[in-house]
């Protein structure tokens, strides 16, 4: 599926434009992020490009770049051709880097930020975009409370 709409995508049309210059993602693969993760993202895919390159190697297929459970998840598989173990190893520590990154940076400006959690849904948020939010800890005690209060009525 070609992606050049960019309604398929979270990002702003800047943004959009500026994933789209790299080959890696050209017309490929809806963002399915929020801004702030824009320069992480292109960072990502310009050293993946740039592995490439170095090892004269095809570019991996980019399937899915999302946000899930408040950090960057990056699918992507090398099928497409026969790539030296190396370079498969590089680009899984690239994408793992970026993925972890992804935990401290706000998904909405970009900002240092942590994982939160509002109405169920994780989210990386900065002090300024936490909104009613609780902390990942917080929101994981509360649940744990409440299922042991639910394992102690079901034993009555």
């Amino acid at each position: 599926m070609q992606y050049q709409n960019k309604k398929f995508s979270d990002v702003s049309d800047d943004n959009f434009n500026k994933l789209n210059s790299l080959a890696l993602y050209k017309d490929k693969v809806a963002f399915e992020f929020k801004d702030g993760w824009n320069d992480l993202v292109y960072e990502l895919g310009k050293d993946i490009e740039d592995l490439c390159k170095l090892a004269n190697c095809e570019l991996p297929l980019i399937q899915q770049i999302k946000e899930k459970f408040g950090t960057l998840c990056f699918y992507y598989n090398t099928l497409n051709s026969q790539y030296p173990e190396i370079v498969e190893k590089s680009i899984r520590a690239l994408v793992f880097q970026a993925e972890n990154c992804s935990s401290t940076i706000c998904e909405i400006c970009g900002k240092y930020g942590e994982i939160r959690v509002d109405g169920g849904l994780y989210k990386t948020v900065c002090e300024e975009h936490k909104g009613n939010s609780i902390s990942k800890n917080e929101y994981e005690e509360i649940m744990k409370k409440h299922h042991e209060k639910r394992v102690k009525n079901a034993n009555k």
